[in-house]
C-alpha cells in the first residue's frame, strides 16, 4: 500500500498475490477497495493491483476537467510506475471505459480485457442519467450519505469532474481495433447500463464473448462475488 506518482498525479496503489499481473480499474466515485472479494478470492494465483483513480479516496485531485483519456493516461503510467509490462485488466463501469482506452491507446501493455457493465457510446437518455448525477443542486441522498461514510470521502467537485466525463465517452468507433481477448460481463438486473450497452461493445471488440449474470445488477462482482471471480479465472485460464 502506497502512493505513486502516475501522469503527474500521486495514486493510492495496494497489490496483493503472486502470479500473472491483473489490474482492476474501478468506476465512478469507486475505491481500489471495491474490488476486496477479488482480491481475496484470487490473491493465491495472481498479483491483483487495484488502486484510486484521480479524484478518489487517497489519490489526489488535479485541476482542470476530466476526461476518460486522463484517466487512461494515469493507469498507463502507473502500470510504467510498477513495472507492470503487460497485465490482465478489468475495468467497471466508468473503469470499463477507461479499459477500452487503455487497450486502444496501449494495446500491448493489454493480455486480456474484462469490461464490466460500461458502454462505448452513449444515447440521449443514458447522457441525461449521467448529466443528473453531476452536482447543480445535489446528488442522490443515498450516494451523499455513503461518501460521507468514507474516511477518504470524494469531494462533490471531484465526483462532478468525473462525472462529466461519462458525458463526452465515445469509443465506437475505435474499439475495433483492440485484439487483446475480451470478455464483456453484464447483470441481469443493470439498470445503470443495461445489457443492450454491452452487446454494442462485444458486437464491435473482434473476437469478444459476451457473459450475463443471472439476477445480478451493476457491480456482480460485489454481489456474487464467488460465481464471478470463477468467471474471471476461467477467462484467463483460457486467454494462456
Amino acid at each position: 500500500m502506497t502512493t505513486i506518482n502516475a501522469n503527474g498525479v500521486d495514486l493510492w496503489i495496494e497489490q496483493e498475490g503472486e502470479g500473472d499481473d491483473v489490474l482492476f480499474i474501478s468506476g465512478l466515485a469507486d475505491e481500489g477497495a471495491c474490488w476486496v472479494d477479488q482480491v481475496a478470492g484470487l490473491k493465491d494465483r495472481f498479483r491483483l493491483t487495484t488502486f484510486d483513480n484521480r479524484g478518489v479516496g487517497r489519490s489526489a485531485t488535479p485541476d482542470g476537467p476530466f476526461r476518460i483519456a486522463d484517466f487512461a493516461a494515469d493507469t498507463a503510467a502507473l502500470m510504467d510506475a510498477l513495472g507492470l509490462e503487460r497485465a490482465h485488466v478489468v475495468g467497471s463501469s466508468m473503469g470499463g471505459a477507461v479499459a477500452q482506452e487503455l487497450a486502444v491507446a496501449h494495446g500491448n501493455r493489454v493480455r486480456s480485457l474484462v469490461l464490466n457493465g460500461t458502454w462505448c457510446r452513449g444515447d440521449r437518455f443514458l447522457h441525461e442519467i449521467f448529466r443528473n448525477w453531476i452536482w447543480n443542486e445535489g446528488v442522490m441522498d443515498e450516494w451523499i450519505a455513503a461518501a460521507e461514510a468514507s474516511p477518504y470521502a470524494q469531494s462533490v467537485d471531484a465526483f462532478s469532474r468525473s462525472a462529466e466525463a461519462l458525458v463526452h465517452h465515445d469509443s465506437a468507433d475505435r474499439i475495433g481495433a483492440i485484439d487483446a481477448p475480451t470478455l464483456v460481463t453484464v447483470g441481469e438486473l443493470d439498470l445503470v447500463l443495461p445489457l443492450r450497452f454491452s452487446k454494442a461493445i462485444a458486437e464491435r471488440i473482434p473476437g469478444a464473448r459476451l457473459a450475463v449474470i443471472p439476477a445480478a445488477g451493476h457491480q456482480p462482482f460485489q454481489e456474487v462475488p464467488d460465481e464471478y471471480n470463477r468467471l474471471l479465472d476461467e477467462f484467463w485460464r483460457s486467454v494462456d
